[in-house]
């Protein structure tokens, strides 16, 4: 492994820690709000929200771009889910939540995960990937898209199963994550050709679309991940958030990118990664979802 390698992994997590950190904040935050209604407007005017929104943004968010011009946006979100101790802990000191064995389980697989994907070294030279070239757009675009529909099914099923809405929520906030993340990684190239004196204004309509999309789907994102707060456990739902956040960059490693690993092991490691994050995410679901209904009740009585 070479030292920007090692920077890269480094930075993302962490940047893992300090986003889980803000999220513990914005969980507590959360907390002390007795209804969903209005929840976004209560919020930006708590303090604690607002410390934990700052600390992701001003310390969190350069860390993610320095590992992301690094090592590429496909391994990054798996080494961010580092931080799920830190928001674990946290979140059983300062929020009274408790895990049983299964859901221990569930976060020990998910950090089983991160070690997985941090041997298997599939990161990406976004510099020589070609991200100019029409077919390269050609591919971002309808791999997005197709991201955007799994977004509005999440959505749409949040009305048909009510019961199933802070699971459904944190799946939404996790694909939109992961289409920020995509472009960003992509933007990131953009603006530093730009800064080196090689920006040509053609490109300028790919800046303004990158710049929509990650604006866009980060601000959904955190909408997203707010109002899954309000009906249900934070170290329970994020980890629930790092299924699509993981395992879309490594679909677009191949179908985006149009990368193979050079490593033999590559492959192996990052499908056993994958299945970590599946089944850890499935234990952590599974209570979840039974809690939600006394939850989304006791939201109710509240209100």
């Amino acid at each position: 492994m070479d030292g920007r390698y090692i920077l890269g992994v480094s930075a993302a997590i962490i940047s893992g820690a300090l986003f889980n950190i803000g999220t513990l904040m914005q969980k507590l935050a959360v907390m002390e709000r007795k209804s969903d209604a209005g929840l976004m407007k209560k919020l930006v005017r708590s303090p604690k929200w607002i410390a934990g929104f700052l600390i992701q943004l001003a310390l969190g968010s350069p860390l993610n771009l320095i590992a992301l011009g690094l090592i590429g946006p496909v391994i990054v979100p798996g080494l961010s889910s580092v931080g799920l101790v830190v928001l674990a802990l946290g979140a059983v000191r300062y929020a009274s939540e408790r895990f049983r064995a299964g859901e221990i389980a569930g976060v020990v697989l998910v950090m089983a995960a991160v070690t997985l994907f941090g041997l298997g070294q599939m990161s990406v030279d976004l510099h020589a990937a070609g991200i100019y070239e029409t077919a390269f757009l050609a591919r971002l675009g309808w791999f997005s898209a197709v991201l955007v529909l799994l977004c509005v099914g999440c959505y749409m099923a949040q009305k048909r199963r009510p019961q199933w809405a802070g699971v459904l929520r944190t799946l939404d906030a996790g694909l939109l994550l992961s289409i920020c993340n995509l472009w960003l990684g992509v933007l990131t190239v953009v603006l530093f050709d730009w800064a080196q004196a090689r920006f040509s204004l053609t490109l300028l309509p790919l800046v303004l679309l990158g710049s929509a999309v990650t604006g866009t789907t980060g601000m959904l994102a955190i909408t997203e991940t707010q109002r899954a707060f309000a009906l249900g456990e934070a170290s329970k739902l994020i980890p629930i958030q790092y299924v699509p956040s993981q395992i879309v960059p490594v679909l677009a490693y191949y179908l985006v990118f149009h990368l193979r690993p050079q490593n033999t092991l590559t492959l192996p490691l990052t499908l056993s990664a994958v299945g970590c994050v599946l089944l850890g995410a499935l234990l952590l679901a599974g209570r979840q979802m039974a809690q939600e209904p006394e939850q989304m009740n006791s939201s109710i009585q509240h209100g």
